[in-house]
């Protein structure tokens, strides 16, 4: 029986595979990357005393849609973007990121494309 089955309006078959490849490894596969040009870069804001932050804005083209999308890199992650400058065409390697909120009332959930590397083209 999957653990999934009322969570996810799917077949059983899909959820038992997926549950099974998840099971097996401990963890799914959350590695992406997409090429596009800086619109900024944030610079770093502490968050606290073991967490800052910096925040790339990237414009993405979906066909001759144009999309501005925020990725966020933290700590360590940081170091790559030092070079990095407004207009420059880069390579950005991030995972997807979310949570749920913390709020009274209706849920929310919050979505993050945590960068992971940032390349200059």
């Amino acid at each position: 029986m999957s653990i999934f089955k009322d969570v996810y309006p799917v077949p059983m078959k899909f959820l038992n595979y997926i549950e099974n490849k998840i099971m097996a490894h401990n963890t799914q596969k959350n590695e992406h990357d997409i090429d596009g040009r800086v619109i900024t870069v944030t610079p770093p804001k502490q968050i606290s005393e073991k967490y800052t932050k910096r925040t790339l804005i990237m414009e993405v083209f979906q066909g001759e849609r144009r999309q501005e999308v925020p990725f966020t890199f933290s700590n360590a992650h940081m170091d790559c973007l030092k070079d990095i400058k407004d207009g420059d065409w880069v390579n950005i390697q991030y995972q997807l990121g979310g949570n749920r909120g913390k709020g009274e009332g209706e849920p929310r959930w919050f979505a993050e494309n945590v960068g992971v590397n940032c390349i200059k083209g």
